[in-house]
């Protein structure tokens, strides 16, 4: 039987796996094909509409399916959760959801994709709490969360906020951007900018969670900026307004450009008083007696400069201090 090789990047080349798809579970019998007329034939489900490979899928226990701690999906509201309950209901369960066999604890599964529809049937005890599943072998915890991501970019697009905790996760687990960016055909610079959402207070990331079609990636940069600018209060009070308020990304940007403006230092420039140029250097003193010395010292004549840069300044700038050696760089430019 051919799969789909999920752990590279969209799955395009089969490799072979002859045991793939089975486990202890039986399909269904002709009563139960029967009984669930409006179900799709067993057999047919597919690991991504970009193959034409079908695979046998099998009945197991809803309760049977863990969570994937690399899922790429973060958000899975009740309304959504119902509504598909009651879709499955009057339909029946159309996809097979795809795990594999969980490592750690014998006769359970690891969800890569359909987790929605997991919850749905035991939030609704549909189907006699079974869901018809693709059992993949031979793949990761981390591969078979990528199939899931590339089926949920093909229904339902991520928000943001759900790829940003997908990429900042593998991220952890010693992921570059570089790895990334070749699994997705994501330039590098444009997934980095994902790295903003690791830098937002607990707070402003709750928002960003809860409203992700409103605090989408841009907006968290602008927080990150606001943040920098003045401080974690301060951004949390932009993001509060931005969303309750419906305000556009153009007045998000406005009034953090308008703190960073604010938090620019004035520069006092103090006038020139004296200056004189040499061959070789120059001298300038400001009227707020600050001095500025610049030019180039041969190198046989350092230690002699030095000497009497030391004599002349010891009066007014008080009793000298010993200090390491330095560079020659930083003696080049005395």
């Amino acid at each position: 039987m051919l799969l789909p090789q999920i752990g590279g990047g969209r799955p395009t080349n089969p490799v072979s796996v002859d045991d793939a798809q089975v486990s202890a579970e039986s399909p269904l019998t002709p009563e139960q094909e029967d009984t669930n007329a409006s179900l799709p034939p067993l057999l047919v489900a597919r690991a991504s509409s970009h193959d034409d490979v079908a695979y046998q899928a099998v009945w197991i226990d809803a309760f049977s399916i863990d969570e994937n701690q690399h899922a790429p999906r973060q958000q899975y509201p009740d309304s959504t959760i119902l509504d598909l309950a009651t879709s499955i209901l009057e339909k029946g369960q159309r996809d097979a959801v795809h795990v594999i066999p969980n490592p750690n604890k014998p006769g359970r599964f690891i969800i890569g994709d359909g987790w929605t529809r997991v919850q749905a049937i035991r939030a609704r005890n549909l189907q006699d709490l079974k869901v018809k599943a693709v059992i993949h072998h031979g793949l990761s915890e981390v591969d078979v969360a990528w199939l899931g991501y590339w089926q949920n970019e093909e229904r339902n697009e991520h928000t943001d906020f759900d790829r940003a905790t997908f990429y900042n996760k593998l991220r952890a687990e010693g992921w570059t951007w570089e790895d990334i960016s070749k699994k997705t055909d994501i330039p590098v610079g444009t997934l980095s900018v994902f790295a903003n959402y690791t830098k937002l207070d607990l707070d402003i990331l709750d928002f960003a969670k809860r409203y992700p079609k409103k605090v989408t990636l841009n907006v968290v940069a602008q927080l990150v900026r606001m943040t920098e600018a003045k401080d974690r209060d301060a951004a949390l009070s932009l993001c509060k307004t931005f969303v309750e308020n419906d305000e556009t990304i153009r007045w998000l940007r406005d009034r953090v450009q308008a703190a960073i403006e604010r938090k620019k230092p004035e520069r006092k420039s103090s006038s020139v008083k004296f200056q004189r140029r040499y061959a070789s250097g120059m001298f300038r003193q400001r009227t707020d007696g600050s001095i500025e010395i610049s030019g180039t010292i041969p190198q046989d004549r350092l230690e002699e400069f030095n000497a009497a840069m030391d004599r002349l300044l010891q009066p007014y700038f008080g009793t000298s201090e010993s200090s390491p050696s330095q560079t020659p760089d930083a003696n080049e430019n005395s």
